[in-house]
């Protein structure tokens, strides 16, 4: 979800949160052994629901909280507040890569499915593949690539500097320059969080290898990217996570 809660905790009764929005709010109490339970009531009863928690020994947290949601393979809905955005957080607990920020409401199917299309020249990552493309397709705020395959970010950051977006790392330094442009650069990146032979077999399948790039006819718009990177510089320095 990406509504803040206000979190209150007890060191033996687990945790409970409400967030309010208008005539809307929801509670998220969370059990011990992380079981959740989620539920949309009226705003007239949120001060009772407040005052029988204060009354049980619950004390508020000094931060805000996101409600992170995940299932057990038994089926049972968990759940966890933390700082961190949904978006940005990897139940399977993969490191992040590259964020960007959404810059429509919700994507377009066209663009789902030329994610989608790009991706299928890329073996062995199949459940993979549909398992990020449903990621992007539920983002609310961000759209991201994780450490799990090469395949991902490469793709990502081609859609993202293409259309002149932002692209956010938490280490080293993000090309300015598409993948299908500079292959090589993106493989040295990317080695940060990936073997630069799988990285390598990742461009090549996605057709964006060195030897791709020097076969492409030379494009009118290279200069316009490399000034529109320039552009970009100031406002991308001030952005962090």
């Amino acid at each position: 979800m990406n509504q803040v809660f206000d979190v209150y905790s007890h060191s033996s009764k687990g945790q409970w949160g409400f967030s309010a929005s208008g005539s809307e709010v929801w509670t998220a109490e969370i059990k011990p052994g992380g079981s959740l339970k989620l539920e949309r009531i009226e705003s007239i009863k949120l001060g009772a629901q407040l005052t029988k928690r204060v009354r049980m020994g619950f004390t508020r947290m000094t931060r805000s909280k996101y409600l992170h949601q995940d299932m057990t393979p038994q089926g049972e809905v968990v759940g966890e507040f933390s700082e961190v955005h949904p978006d940005v957080h990897s139940a399977q607990g993969y490191s992040l890569v590259l964020m960007v920020t959404k810059p429509f409401a919700k994507p377009e199917q066209s663009q789902i499915e030329e994610w989608e299309t790009t991706l299928q020249s890329v073996g062995g990552i199949s459940e993979r593949a549909t398992a990020w493309l449903k990621r992007q397709e539920a983002a609310q705020q961000y759209f991201t690539a994780f450490d799990e395959h090469p395949a991902f970010a490469l793709v990502l950051s081609e859609w993202a500097l293409r259309n002149k977006q932002i692209l956010l790392c938490n280490k080293g330094t993000v090309p300015m320059v598409p993948p299908i442009r500079d292959p090589m650069g993106w493989k040295q990146f990317l080695s940060g969080w990936f073997t630069e032979a799988d990285v390598q077999k990742a461009l090549e399948q996605l057709g964006w290898s060195l030897r791709d790039a020097l076969l492409q006819p030379a494009a009118s718009d290279n200069n316009n990217l490399a000034d529109d990177a320039d552009s970009w510089i100031a406002e991308a320095g001030q952005a962090a996570f």
